[in-house]
């Protein structure tokens, strides 16, 4: 994704309010792009009908595609009006994910963004079906917006994995820095660059030792705490040349470069708030969802947009 000129934006005939519209028009003033503002509907009372003929049956759907239309129109208008090059699409097909998919890949567009919302009895950002089947299987890179983010990106942050723990961090790190940096340079944005290791909890590092047989326990050398403090010293340094390794060719300011100790889905969400962070760029590996499970356990907590790549 070296440029970005063509955004598929995902609207959502349920709300009023489209973030993903508004995100879609601020991107693409930034980066001279076009939009289509794409609708996938469906009505399963129309097709369980036993009143319609398959003739019917298409006029129903037509006219129910129809009144779609002018909904559609009326942000069509306000992309228009803000002087972006618009278009639209709508069609008929379930499920949401299939459709974006393959309006993305057909259209070869260079991004797609859908909003998110808040559950309406908990105050919580949930994700939907749809929007994990996006970030599973969207070969476009993607964006997952929310109402009450930034309306601008100031701060853009890669969450790489620089020890190799999975199968594809040699291929896809790179990649989310490389778009990390070009979607901040498109934006005039600062790159944050964090990764989060997790050592054996002290607990089960005892366990172990017990395990292992007896004179193996907390006070043994082998696994006691004198080891114990060599061995997080060791993974530290460990990640560090790691982390380090990985940025060596890009001259990051030192202050935005962000190496933890801990849980990704405690220390991402603080790390995002301590640094005012807009977007976050993950990566996924395609048909198999995101890199890290623990990683999918932080995006409703995360306040801020979500960008996915993937290998």
């Amino acid at each position: 994704m070296t440029s970005i000129k063509k955004i598929l934006v995902d609207l959502d005939p349920t709300k009023d309010k489209q973030p993903a519209l508004e995100r879609g028009i601020y991107l693409a003033k930034k980066y001279d792009a076009s939009l289509t503002l794409f609708l996938a509907v469906y009505n399963r009372g129309l097709v369980t009908s036993l009143f319609f003929d398959s003739e019917q049956l298409d006029a129903a759907k037509k006219g129910f595609v129809n009144t779609k239309k002018r909904w559609l129109k009326s942000y069509l208008q306000v992309a228009e009006d803000s002087g972006v090059s618009s278009d639209m699409k709508i069609v008929w097909a379930k499920p949401i994910y299939e459709a974006i998919n393959k309006q993305a890949n057909d259209g070869n567009y260079d991004l797609v963004i859908k909003s998110t919302h808040k559950h309406p009895t908990i105050n919580k950002i949930l994700f939907t079906p749809n929007d994990w089947q996006l970030l599973k299987t969207s070969k476009v890179p993607i964006i997952l917006t929310k109402a009450d983010t930034s309306s601008e990106y100031t701060n853009v942050m890669a969450a790489i994995d620089p020890s190799n723990r999975h199968d594809h961090s040699l291929e896809l790190d790179p990649k989310i820095l490389r778009v990390s940096r070009e979607v901040a340079a498109g934006v005039d944005a600062k790159t944050h660059v964090a990764h989060c290791y997790d050592p054996i909890a002290y607990q089960l590092w005892t366990d172990i030792g017990v395990g292992m047989g007896t004179g193996m326990g907390p006070a043994d050398f082998t696994m006691g705490q004198d080891n114990y403090d060599r061995y997080i010293d060791q993974l530290k340094a460990d990640n560090e040349k790691h982390f380090n390794d990985s940025i060596d060719s890009v001259n990051f300011p030192k202050e935005n470069l962000h190496l933890e100790e801990g849980y990704p889905e405690q220390v991402l969400p603080s790390l995002v708030e301590a640094n005012d962070i807009d977007l976050l760029v993950m990566g996924t590996s395609y048909h198999s969802g995101l890199i890290g499970s623990t990683i999918e356990k932080i995006l409703d907590d995360i306040n801020c947009d979500v960008m996915a790549v993937q290998v």
